[in-house]
Formats: structure tokens, sequence, C-alpha cells
């Protein structure tokens, strides 16, 4: 008996397999991609673009590269998708990156084509290159060893003095509202937002980053290996870091004294926070990174809210002009945040993610190419092809080089 019913289960889920597949293969269809890059100067348009499709409930991608504008796909599944598209030329000895990203678009009929547009940019001399934000690997809950790696990715020295650093605000923690600002008298869409904008002082010409050298900014500039710290959990001394964002000498959890340490204080040049924050934390489950240079002076009042929550003064923000964005990076929670993701796709067009808080790894920027010895790093606007994840941070990996006004590394 046991055996028949052996044979019959088997012969049940052979029929059963061979149904799932038939039904997999008529289902799946083809369709394509169109680029419009109408808005591009035709002095940088591409020969190619390498276009990628993402299905949303499977997280499964495909990448295709153009042929006379067109990227095709076959064996897709019926489904919601994000697209993007991406290309790097270099023209009159400048480097730009062409990116376009569709958000959330429907292949449903075999034939379907969406037309993509897509925008230049000029790279960014100044780029992150490696983010530690994830906290220390222990069950301490240790995060005051955050730091960001600031690099100069051109071959001239450019300056770091006004550069300001910030994370953006757009939703609730767990998507359930996005937030809808009003900038009065223009154009929201213009515009992201920020409660918390650090600044690195100077006269214009006071802090030069040379070609290949980097600048640290860190949440708080002082050796947190120590056993008084992080309880030896963390491997990131911080006393060589050029800048921090020091709130004042206090005592925070855990019975630490945050001090004032050798590193230059960054400037608190925008607080909507409604209050004076401990230490400048952010989230060690991920967040969206910006750098930028405001054309217009940053105030500490008037602020925008949004529109559409009642408890607007916890939600105020400073906009910032996406124009003014010198560099962005996105990080998750983990790939179910890939929809919520909050930047223009032009200023990123994806995300990456550590494996859990508290793991003590940290993100950084893949290598393109070097140049006489000099590391030039991947800088497409889109975070999950440009950064990787490292099992521990390092701070200037791959031999970035020290400014040398920065007199007290060791």
């Amino acid at each position: 008996m046991k055996k028949i019913l052996s044979i019959f289960l088997a012969t049940a889920l052979a029929a059963l397999s061979l149904s799932c597949t038939k039904e997999s293969e008529v289902s799946a269809i083809s369709v394509s991609v169109k680029i419009d890059d109408a808005a591009i100067d035709q002095a940088i348009i591409p020969e190619s673009y390498e276009v990628t499709i993402t299905n949303f409930s499977t997280s499964v991608s495909a990448t295709a590269t153009t042929e006379n504008g067109i990227a095709a796909f076959d064996h897709v599944v019926p489904g919601l998708y994000k697209v993007t598209a991406a290309a790097s030329v270099s023209a009159n000895g400048s480097a730009y990156t062409i990116s376009g990203a569709m958000e959330e678009t429907q292949f449903l009929q075999n034939g379907d084509q969406i037309v993509l547009a897509v925008k230049a940019a000029k790279e960014s001399a100044l780029i992150f290159k490696e983010i530690y934000y994830s906290g220390a690997k222990s069950d301490k809950f240790y995060m005051r060893d955050q730091f960001y790696e600031i690099y100069n990715n051109s071959d001239v020295t450019v300056y770091a003095d006004g550069l300001c650093i910030a994370e953006t605000i757009f939703a609730e923690y767990d998507f359930s509202v996005i937030y809808e600002y009003v900038v009065p008298g223009k154009d929201a869409k213009d515009y992201i937002f920020s409660q918390l904008i650090w600044q690195i002082p100077g006269d214009g010409t006071q802090y030069p980053v040379k070609p290949g050298e980097s600048i640290i900014i860190a949440q708080w500039a002082t050796d947190h290996t120590t056993e008084k710290h992080s309880g030896g959990a963390s491997v990131v001394n911080l006393t060589g870091a050029e800048f921090e964002a020091f709130c004042g000498e206090k005592e925070a959890f855990g019975g630490i004294v945050l001090t004032d340490e050798a590193a230059i204080n960054l400037n608190m040049a925008v607080n909507a926070m409604g209050r004076q924050p401990m230490q400048w934390l952010t989230s060690v489950e991920g967040s969206r990174y910006i750098l930028f240079k405001p054309s217009t002076p940053l105030r500490q009042d008037n602020f925008c809210v949004p529109s559409n929550v009642e408890s607007t003064t916890l939600k105020q923000a400073h906009e910032v002009l996406i124009t003014d964005v010198i560099d962005a990076v996105q990080t998750i929670a983990d790939e179910t945040v890939l929809q919520h993701l909050g930047l223009p796709a032009f200023l990123d067009a994806g995300a990456i993610w550590c494996s859990k808080s508290y793991s003590g790894e940290s993100i950084s920027r893949k290598i393109a190419r070097k140049v006489d010895g000099r590391v030039i790093y991947q800088d497409t606007n889109n975070t999950t092809n440009d950064f990787e994840v490292n099992p521990s941070p390092v701070i200037r990996r791959n031999g970035a080089g020290v400014p040398e006004w920065n007199t007290w590394i060791k």
C-alpha cells in the first residue's frame, strides 16, 4: 500500500511540476525599454546604455545593453518593475554620468515597451568613498564610531570649505506616510529636505583636498577601540579625522562623556528638530546621505512643513535645492525597502544595505580604474552598482591621502 501511495504521490508531483513549468513558460513575455536622450547634449550621447529591470515581488533583476537605443528582455515574468539605465562618457576633458530611472512600471503583455528619459551629470569631484553607519559588531549597541569619508575623485585640487553633509527626511519610519513638503512660492519637486545640516567652516581656501586625498567626518573623533568607550567592540580609531559633529560636552547613554577632540568642529548650520541633539547619530538601519554646497544662505527659521501630517513642528525641515547636491548615497535596512528610496532617481537610482544593525560592516565605493597610481572610483549615480559591503570599516581604504593641513593625525 505504501509503495502504491508513493508511486501515486511521485506521479502527482511530477504532473504538478510539469504543469507549473508549462504555465511559467506560457506566462513569460518579451518586453523592451526605449531610451529617450533628447535632453542630452549631442556631444555626450553614449553609444549604448546598460538597462536593468528589477521585479518588485521577487527582487530578480535582468540587464541588457541597448542596440539603436532599445534594450530587449525575454522570459520576463509579468508584474511591477523598477527600471534603470546608465552610461558613462568622457568628452571635452570631463567625465559624465548619464542615467535615468522609473520607480514603478508594469510589464504585463508580450511586446510591452516603455520609454525611459535620461539626464546627464558631470561626475563630482568630492564623493562619498566609505560610510560606516551600522554600529560596532556586538550586543552593546555602540554606534558612536560612525564616520563618513569624502574623497577627491577628480584630477584637480578642490576646497572642502562650506561643504554640507546631511541625511534627508521624506517618510515615517514604516513608510506609512510620505511627507509632502511645501516650499512657499516655489516648486517642492526641485528640493529635498533635511532636519539637521552640518557644514564645514572656512573662508573658501582654507581646506584644500588634492586629487586622491580624502577627509573623514566623524560623529565623534576619538579612539573607539578602547574598553572605556566600546568595551573593545569597535575597530575604529577616529583620532585622525579631519572633522567631527560635536554637540557639546555631555554625558551620553551608558555614562560615556562626549568630549571635544582634536578634529575641527563642523558648524551645525541647520537644526530644525526642535531640540538640541545629544550627538549626530544617523540610523544604524540606513539613511539617505547627501553632500551639497548651498547656492543660497542656510537659515535657522521659517522651516518648511509637510502639508499632509498633523504634527508638522516635529517634521519641519530645511529645503535643499537638488541642483546643489554634489553626491548622494542611499542605504536601507534590507531589500524590502527598495521601493521606498526617497531621493530622485537621477541623484541616486539605487541603494545598498548591511546584513543587519550592529554588524560592524561598512559600505565603500568600487574602484573604476587607476590613473598614474591614483584611484578613480565608480560614480554612476546608482549606489547599487557603485558600492559594496565590507565586513569591517577601513579608514582611507586603498591608500587615500591625508590633507597636509591635518597636523594632528598620528
